[in-house]
């Protein structure tokens, strides 16, 4: 918690990804298209921009006319007062009706910017149904609404509302076409919910329909996989983006080095800083390392258990001569806590004060943490009492601190106790202050009261993390009750939580814990599940598997794993990342003993969800970017303009492969292309010729077993209709490829890559 807390500091000063990407929605004030052309107009609109809310609704209020400029500055005045977005969205269409006006966009494009960011998802969904009843819809007003379909969890309606604002028709009002904001909004929000794979299959489909994807995009792309602490996938989407001809700035390196970060890694965080410095000197100085490049380096260094190396990049960054802050002085506290060395966290504490920089409740939790790792409560709390000396609050996380160290000295007793009391006090708590107690307990070998732990954190709406599930299957896992374990992490991705190797050990524990009889059949699926995974295959997990499974079966899972190249736990060498499958498991309803009641306790019976589930979003595998073995061909190079440049295909090679004895599906390889507007019905009368040649190779029906020469024949005769029919020509020339277009035009279910 305290590291979260760390980045979240980073993040509020110079934020890992851009603003735009699917966070705020700039509210507009007014349609600044029109320029004003009354004074009432001018002198609202100046005291709207000094934020002088109150006299800005007072002059209009006692305007005797309004126009629609001048409605909107109402609507956003009445926002700034404090009325409730509703509430002036009323009083915005009564000016409307009192002074004549018809309302236009520019009135629900404000309305839905406000709710975005007060409203719940359903609000700005409802009030775009009221926008499509009066005005056309506007792109922003859908990019809203993905928005809330993105925040509602409802993936699908988010693919549908996108797919079909990509085949938008001509002269249709709705869905109106997306600009490079549809797509980074869609994006953003899947690396928010953990879905990496699925933010880059977007950026993936954005390019092969021809629209450009600018850093912005690209630096949404690499944060998704920086926040799962996959600096490997962050650092190849960059790749791609320098392979498009695109310049990265400093916010997409800092993405990639929170990547290294957040994966523990300094090595490769001070390997990407130094690319990140040459590249500024040589190529592009105005992309130059700032003060985030340097703290997240620390905490890559502090992550990894290397307070020295923290120290050096503390004083690499006062050598390019930039001003530490608050962020640097509490990442190098921490090194020292997670070293273990509380004295040196302390001599920090007060270097901190000594520059003239107060320290904050991140800095004192820091401190106060070196001496919960030590199981000196008397410290810790002395630390948290300097802490409100100073005036700093203690958070939640300081609460956690306190009985970790408890916890640590062995006083379990005076943990709960002290738990209890800050329930009772009211307190703001968080997981981690629960789980500490949950693990201690089993360790302990008293379950009862590990799960009671657990009943107090439901009922004090406090909500579990992936680490509290894998506490409660290890509590399970040393009684050798592998249906609590399996249960228990159900319950996890019921929640949302993909396994980690720790999962994955607890459930192998409490295998290993069953009669001889039992091992192997109530492992194989966890052994399965873990390989299919993106979970690495540590030494650990490698001899339990082994043990579990036998040397010969788990060689052979391994061997068939490795070979069918899925990317998982197994191999590593699938060009083309996959989606971490749910851990499948048959598990009763996992309501621990005294959570029947409690608020969230109840979770459903079943197996988990299975990954790939089918919401609209589809991946799937290409040659373009290493979906197949081979050479990948680069991403096509965005241009400054909007026409797409494309380089001439070379002339088709010719196959000494023999002939397929049925025909091959059709492939757009080697047939000209040309770049001008398209002719999207003479592109749908191509396609309904292709699909009717498909349906009549249908209906003469397969050749029989001894007509296979014959059978051979026909399918050579149709493949060469099908190439017939592909062929594109002069008067049909396209605006983008003709992969791209034949995809928009024919997809009845677009496949996000």
């Amino acid at each position: 918690s305290r590291s979260k807390m760390l980045v979240q500091k980073m993040l509020v000063q110079t934020p890992l990804t851009p603003p735009g990407l699917g966070a705020d929605v700039v509210m507009p004030s007014i349609n600044e298209d029109t320029p004003t052309t009354t004074s009432l107009e001018a002198r609202a609109l100046e005291l709207l921009r000094l934020g002088d809310n109150a006299r800005a609704l007072e002059l209009l209020e006692g305007a005797d006319k309004l126009n629609i400029r001048l409605v909107n500055m109402l609507f956003t005045a009445l926002i700034g007062t404090g009325v409730g977005v509703d509430a002036a969205a009323v009083r915005a269409q009564q000016a409307c009706a009192a002074h004549g006006i018809a309302p236009n966009a520019s009135i629900f494009n404000n309305i839905l910017a406000a709710l975005d960011k007060a409203g719940p998802p359903e609000a700005v969904l409802a009030w775009l149904a009221k926008m499509r009843a009066a005005v056309p819809v506007t792109t922003t007003a859908a990019n809203i609404a993905l928005k809330a379909h993105l925040q509602r969890r409802d993936f699908g309606a988010a693919a549908e509302l996108l797919r079909s604002m990509m085949k938008r028709a001509a002269g249709a009002d709705y869905p109106p076409p997306p600009n490079e904001m549809s797509f980074n909004t869609v994006i953003s929000a899947l690396g928010d919910a953990a879905q990496p794979e699925r933010a880059e299959s977007v950026l993936s489909t954005m390019i092969d329909a021809g629209f450009t994807a600018s850093p912005v995009t690209f630096t949404a792309t690499i944060a998704a996989f920086a926040k799962q602490s996959r600096p490997a996938d962050a650092a190849r989407v960059l790749k791609r983006m320098l392979a498009a001809r695109l310049q990265p700035d400093t916010w997409c390196f800092n993405a990639v080095l929170s990547a290294y970060a957040n994966a523990a890694d300094p090595e490769g965080a001070r390997a990407t800083l130094a690319n990140f410095e040459a590249r500024a000197a040589e190529e592009c100085p105005n992309a130059a390392p700032d003060l985030v490049s340097y703290n997240t380096l620390m905490l890559a260094c502090a992550r990894g258990g290397r307070p020295a190396e923290a120290e050096a990049a503390f004083q690499k960054l006062l050598a390019r001569g930039l001003v530490p802050n608050e962020v640097s002085y509490s990442t190098a506290i921490s090194a020292h806590a997670r070293a273990g060395n509380a004295a040196a966290a302390q001599g920090w504490l007060d270097k901190m004060t000594a520059a003239g920089i107060a320290p904050d409740a991140v800095a004192f939790n820091a401190a106060c943490s070196a001496h919960a790792r030590l199981g000196d409560a008397a410290a810790a709390l002395r630390c948290v009492d300097a802490m409100r000396a100073a005036g700093v609050e203690p958070t939640a996380s300081t609460h956690a601190i306190l009985v970790n160290a408890l916890v640590k000295a062995g006083q379990l007793d005076a943990a709960s106790a002290s738990l209890q009391a800050l329930l009772v006090a009211g307190e703001r708590l968080s997981a981690p202050t629960f789980n500490t107690l949950i693990s201690a307990y089993g360790k302990a070998g008293r379950r009862p009261d590990a799960e009671a732990a657990f009943s107090a954190m439901l009922a004090a709406n406090v909500r579990p993390s992936l680490v509290t599930y894998n506490a409660l299957a290890s509590v399970y896992a040393l009684e050798g009750d592998i249906d609590a374990a399996e249960a228990a992490v159900h319950a996890a991705s019921q929640r949302g939580f993909a396994p980690d190797r720790f999962t994955y050990a607890a459930l192998f524990n409490a295998c290993e814990a069953l009669p001889a009889r039992d091992r192997r059949r109530r492992a194989v699926p966890h052994v399965t599940a873990l390989l299919s995974s993106r979970v690495d295959l540590t030494e650990r997990l490698r001899r339990s598997s082994a043990r579990l499974l036998g040397d010969d079966s788990f060689a052979a899972l391994l061997k068939s794993h490795r070979g069918s190249g899925g990317g998982g736990a197994a191999t590593r060498a699938a060009q083309r990342p996959r989606a971490s499958p749910s851990l499948r498991v048959e598990a009763p309803e996992f309501v621990p003993t005294g959570a029947e009641g409690a608020e969230g306790g109840g979770c459903s019976a079943g197996a988990a969800a299975e990954a790939g589930e089918d919401d609209g979003w589809t991946e799937v595998q290409t040659s373009r970017r290493g979906g197949r073995r081979g050479k990948a061909k680069p991403p096509p190079a965005a241009a400054a303009s909007a026409t797409i440049r494309k380089e001439k295909p070379p002339p088709p090679r010719t196959s000494t492969a023999p002939q397929p004895s049925a025909p091959s599906p059709v492939r757009l390889a080697g047939v000209p292309l040309t770049r001008s507007k398209s002719n999207r019905a003479r592109l749908l009368e191509l396609a309904q010729s292709v699909a009717a040649a498909e349906a009549g190779d249908a209906e003469g029906g397969s050749p029989a077993s001894g007509d296979g020469q014959r059978g051979s024949m026909r399918s050579r005769s149709v493949s060469s209709n099908l190439a017939d029919a592909l062929t594109v020509p002069p008067a049909v020339p396209l605006t983008r490829s003709a992969a791209s277009e034949l995809a928009i035009t024919l997809g009845d279910d677009m496949r996000l890559e």
